[in-house]
């Protein structure tokens, strides 16, 4: 490595420590979180044994839907290997929240490519959309990656629209992800319009990159994956949670 090279590295590694200060400072605070909850919820050796997933009362699942539900301050919370994709997940929550004739709105664009064969949007038509039960489906695009605030207290004003819904993600388009700050902005700016109307967050890849959560800021319900603390037992969880 020559001189020049190396007095770059170190001109980068300057440049970007105070990001990586602040990402371990955001992991610190979420680690503590999650340990105080093991914590609170009593989790103990028994919750962790072996499990089938089909018992009607099953103490380890009953005891990681307590956990989960404490860390991301819900009311309640489905964790389950059942739900097998965040495809999955998004589905079972919005075919529990609307019936025919409802209507939902996405204000941030259009969601990932296989939700939209989900709604009845995308290029692939489903017998089992949201479409396919008369449930209607509007979107508003973004702004310089931030919320139409404008396009979006026009719409609510009607009064008609049954649940909004938010993915925090980029997913597969060029857009930045979105904060948690502009987040709560805009669930306040929708709370002003219509108090009643749900809000679910589309939170998958967005937990514990910041302080707080949707559930916090106001969002009704959330969905989102989990995997990494369950990899060693080659398993996948997707969670639904509410206030």
């Amino acid at each position: 490595m020559n001189d020049n090279l190396e007095r770059l590295v170190k001109e980068v590694e300057e440049e970007i420590k105070p990001q990586f200060e602040e990402t371990n400072r955001i992991c610190e605070i979420n680690s503590k979180k999650v340990l105080e909850a093991f914590q609170e919820c009593d989790l103990q050796e028994s919750h962790l044994a072996t499990s089938t997933g089909y018992g009607i009362d099953e103490p380890g699942r009953n005891k990681i839907e307590e956990i989960y539900s404490k860390i991301f301050k819900a009311e309640d919370a489905l964790v389950r290997t059942q739900l097998i994709s965040g495809t999955h997940a998004l589905t079972v929550a919005l075919f529990g929240l609307l019936r025919p004739g409802d209507i939902m709105l996405s204000i941030t664009g259009a969601p990932y490519d296989t939700l939209q064969t989900v709604i009845g949007v995308g290029g692939e038509e489903s017998k089992s959309s949201l479409k396919s039960f008369n449930i209607g489906y509007e979107q508003i695009e973004l702004v310089n990656n931030d919320f139409d605030i404008e396009k979006i207290e026009e719409r609510l004003s009607k009064k008609d629209v049954k649940l909004v819904e938010i993915q925090k993600s980029r997913g597969y388009s060029t857009r930045e992800s979105l904060t948690i700050s502009k987040i709560e902005r805009v669930i306040k700016k929708i709370r002003q319009i219509n108090k009643d109307v749900i809000i679910m967050v589309d939170n998958c890849y967005g937990e514990f990159v910041e302080e707080r959560e949707p559930i916090e800021v106001g969002a009704d319900i959330a969905v989102r994956f989990t995997n990494e603390e369950l990899r060693s037992r080659n398993c996948n969880f997707w969670s639904i949670y509410s206030r």
